[in-house]
């Protein structure tokens, strides 16, 4: 937002008109809209069903926030369903990205492995405890939960799975989770027996960082010269892929061996170019 203002009220948002749809989910639809000059976002429940839900997410991002980290709240009407968040026009991370990976370098899509893993660190130390990104059963489905703005900094944007690591741990979701983006710890451990949500062992933030390796290689692309500099990647992605999950590195330890990779890498390639010329 251009200036500090309150959080706008019941009264100011039921005389705001929705606009476009710009994003939908389980839980809720995301309209465009405007408050003065401004455009904003418009969440509102879309199933009923789910109205603890939306209000976890809701209250995720009022108690997470304000952050660089996390998507900004305009206003709120929870008598109505209706919360208000600002507007980025690039849209999620996944519709963002696959129009900016071939205009950017190299070193730029590097840049959005390093603000990825940022926002895990700050998850993973909020003050509000210690939360697991629970709504990332898919590459695809990880990538929507983050909005790009207008400097290509992420920020999160759904918060409605965000639970509180306590002492046992957590599981994320109700049902059975499969396929080779999550980490070993969510599947079913009993393939005999039929999927119960009580009998699964609670885990922790170190199923987030399983997950770093293929969204950060998404980022970095096939191309040869990708390709080659993942080969600069593979210690740190190699930890974050261990089986057991208390051997791979926090988010902070995958920041520093990034910004390290950042530095030696980006600053001999640079030097190369400059001496080539």
């Amino acid at each position: 937002m251009t200036e500090c203002h309150p959080w706008l009220t019941c009264k100011e948002i039921r005389k705001m008109n929705m606009g476009g749809l710009i994003g939908y989910g389980a839980v809720k639809q995301i309209y465009k809209s405007h408050w003065g000059k401004d455009v904003i976002a418009y969440n509102v429940i879309n199933n009923v069903e789910y109205l603890n839900d939306f209000k976890d997410g809701f209250e995720n991002l009022k108690i997470l926030g304000p952050s660089d980290f996390i998507v900004q709240i305009v206003g709120f009407c929870l008598e109505d369903n209706v919360f208000l968040t600002e507007y980025h026009p690039l849209g999620n991370l996944l519709k963002a990205f696959s129009s900016l990976h071939e205009k950017i370098s190299l070193k730029d899509r590097f840049l959005f492995c390093i603000k990825y893993v940022k926002v895990l660190a700050f998850l993973h130390d909020s003050p509000a405890g210690k939360r697991v990104m629970c709504d990332s059963s898919t590459l695809n489905k990880t990538l929507e939960q983050y909005l790009v703005t207008a400097s290509l900094n992420l920020v999160l944007n759904d918060a409605d799975a965000l639970p509180e690591i306590r002492e046992q741990g957590i599981v994320c979701g109700h049902k059975e989770l499969d396929g080779s983006f999550i980490a070993p710890e969510q599947k079913w451990p009993y393939p005999k027996e039929e999927f119960k949500e009580e009998m699964m062992i609670p885990y922790n933030e170190k199923s987030d960082i399983w997950k770093i390796s293929d969204v950060c290689n998404y980022f970095i692309g096939n191309s040869e010269e990708s390709i080659a500099f993942k080969y600069h990647l593979y210690p740190i992605h190699f930890k974050c892929r261990r089986k057991i999950p208390n051997l791979r590195p926090t988010a902070s330890e995958v920041i520093q061996f990034y910004n390290k990779v950042l530095y030696e890498y980006f600053s001999a390639h640079d030097n190369f170019i400059k001496e080539d010329l």
